[in-house]
């Protein structure tokens, strides 16, 4: 097994000839016969799961509807490191559907193909605002949207109900409502509970992924952008360190987030969500199904996060469907896109209203969501993705600030007698120095 260093060694030589492959890097690899190309193809999804299934029902549709025969694969877990091998192998599958936010850092290794919008039919009818998130640093697009989503907060309707208060339209109301559920014994049982489930381990940046809207709506930025693409960190204005400050308080000061919150990610939190642990937790509509389960359609509401003191702005990600560089089937790969994006691919990957839809938001605008799904909460999330929703910035890698922030805010939420101010300082230095090593700090 190849060490780290020899692994980064070998991306570092492949890269240079995949990047000489891929569109806009020179000739492309010598292709297949266009009528005998087939593809191979990545999800980052849990092998055997309900997305594994519908990612392997939209393939077999796209070959009955294209001919080209497809290997479709799920991978979760060491996504990125097996992905790094096949490229230090110079044998990258030819499409891989991946997060929006890991364009940066697969483009900067050189695994993409650079796309013309122009050139991919149907590109037209895709949102600009999925485009955006498309889009690398150098205003060049190398992925195709193919689905999005933000976030909404699911809570207990049932422990609301039970301590007396309204659905909240401000963050104080907010702040009483989780201290209703610790302090007033929502489930009759007089049990502990928390007000909110915060994943809020460092483990892939989970709790600045996660406690990113509360940020930006508490009037937080990450950078300032210069027009010219070039970035200074803004992590240690007033507002960023104000927002910072409130999200600490959730445990510090108003003790309305989970003992232990720091060591938890996404498996714990949905867990005690589901298990009568906590009130609420903002999370995306990929969770609805499971939650009609536990604990139940009967006892779970859906509403929008109430504005901070910058207004609401939710976290917006998706997928993009990405042609690897160096693809011998650069033909199949651009069928396999206009198919993804087309009315009759997004419905196949939405899936109607079953658990693991490989497209939760339509990123094509002729979709009308109650035509696909009869649960018309989702609505609710294509309108927050609409009207507030803001995908991460786009910086070359975007991976290590995220980690950075992600840091930071874990061990504010670990250690109350921290100072949020001299932690955000703390973190400006290496946001500066980051900015610095990507050749993209504002003089």
């Amino acid at each position: 097994m190849m060490k780290t260093s020899e692994l980064m060694a070998a991306i570092a030589v492949a890269a240079v000839t995949l990047a000489a492959c891929s569109e806009g890097g020179g000739d492309s690899a010598e292709q297949n016969d266009p009528d005998s190309q087939t593809l191979e193809i990545w999800q980052r999804k849990a092998p055997g799961s309900p997305s594994d299934m519908i990612g392997q029902d939209m393939a077999d549709a796209f070959t009955e509807a294209t001919g080209v025969e497809v290997e479709f694969t799920s991978v979760l877990e060491d996504f990125e490191t097996k992905l790094q091998q096949r490229a230090a192998q110079g044998d990258l599958p030819d499409v891989v559907i991946n997060d929006t936010a890991q364009l940066g850092n697969m483009q900067s290794q050189g695994l993409l193909r650079q796309i013309d919008p122009a050139a991919i039919e149907g590109s037209d009818r895709v949102a600009e605002r999925a485009w955006d998130a498309a889009k690398a640093v150098d205003g060049e697009y190398y992925g195709v949207p193919f689905t999005a989503h933000t976030v909404a907060l699911f809570n207990r309707a049932d422990w609301r109900e039970n301590v007396g208060a309204d659905i909240p339209t401000t963050w104080d109301e907010l702040i009483e409502l989780w201290k209703a559920y610790v302090d007033g014994d929502p489930t009759g049982t007089g049990a502990d509970v928390a007000g909110i489930a915060v994943p809020g381990t460092t483990k892939r940046g989970y709790i600045s992924w996660n406690t990113s809207t509360f940020y930006w709506s508490g009037g937080g930025e990450y950078f300032t952008e210069h027009g010219d693409g070039t970035f200074s960190s803004a992590v240690a204005t007033p507002g960023s360190i104000e927002a910072a400050e409130w999200i600490r308080n959730l445990a510090c000061e108003h003790d309305v987030m989970q003992p232990g919150a720091g060591s938890q990610d996404t498996t714990n939190t949905k867990e005690l969500f589901q298990t009568d642990g906590a009130g609420s937790y903002l999370v995306a509509p990929y969770e609805l199904a499971s939650f009609d389960i536990d604990p139940g359609a009967d006892v779970v509401e859906v509403f929008a996060p109430p504005p901070g003191p910058a207004g609401l702005t939710t976290l917006a990600e998706g997928n993009n469907v990405y042609l690897m560089a160096g693809s011998a089937n650069e033909d199949a790969q651009d069928t396999f896109a206009e198919w993804a994006i087309s009315v009759e691919g997004q419905t196949v990957a939405m899936a109607g209203d079953e658990e693991g839809g490989l497209v939760r938001i339509p990123v094509n605008q002729d979709i009308v969501m109650s035509d696909v799904r009869e649960d018309d909460r989702w609505q609710l999330f294509q309108d927050l993705y609409d009207e507030n929703g803001r995908y991460v910035p786009v910086v070359p890698n975007w991976a290590p600030f995220l980690q950075a922030s992600a840091e930071t805010l874990n061990a504010l939420i670990s250690d109350c007698s921290l100072d949020a101010e001299t932690a955000m300082e703390q973190l400006d230095e290496e946001f500066t120095s980051e900015l610095d090593a990507q050749g993209v700090l504002a003089e």
